[in-house]
């Protein structure tokens, strides 16, 4: 790990407040959309892309976070401490549904961990990095 020592990791309560957040910005988008499409077939995939295309570009992006991520502080950064690949925050979001295809037990690992991992985080070899301590360092101030 090449993070430096004094990296604060994000915890799950800080977390869980960014993805409701991003879940305010899935039901902007999607209630809208389930008047447009009828087939609910159609209506899930379109929620199962807009989610992995939102959450892969953002994270991927100089942001290196969702909407609800920036708003919170936070940032998913690789094992080296820098952004990620389109392709390891493509992966990240998809594992994602295996933490929840294990009764949320790849999210509930982020309490236990001390590096606060979830199971989708080691997979794809990611951290959610807590910035607010350096912007306070920095002297910078949020909106």
């Amino acid at each position: 790990m090449s993070l430096p020592s004094n990296t604060k990791f994000a915890t799950f309560p800080q977390r869980l407040y960014a993805f409701n957040i991003d879940f305010l910005v899935f039901l902007v988008v999607l209630v809208p959309l389930s008047f447009l499409l009828e087939n609910n077939v159609a209506f899930w995939c379109a929620v199962l892309l807009f989610i992995c295309v939102y959450h892969a570009v953002l994270e991927s992006s100089s942001w290196q976070a969702t909407l609800g991520k920036k708003y919170a502080n936070l940032r998913v950064v690789n094992e080296q401490g820098e952004g990620l690949s389109l392709g390891q925050a493509l992966l990240r979001i998809i594992t994602k549904y295996l933490s929840l295809m294990l009764f949320f037990g790849g999210f509930f690992m982020i309490y236990f961990r001390r590096d606060r991992k979830g199971l989708h985080d080691i997979l794809a070899k990611t951290y959610v990095v807590d910035t607010s301590y350096l912007d306070k360092k920095l002297g910078k101030t949020h909106n």
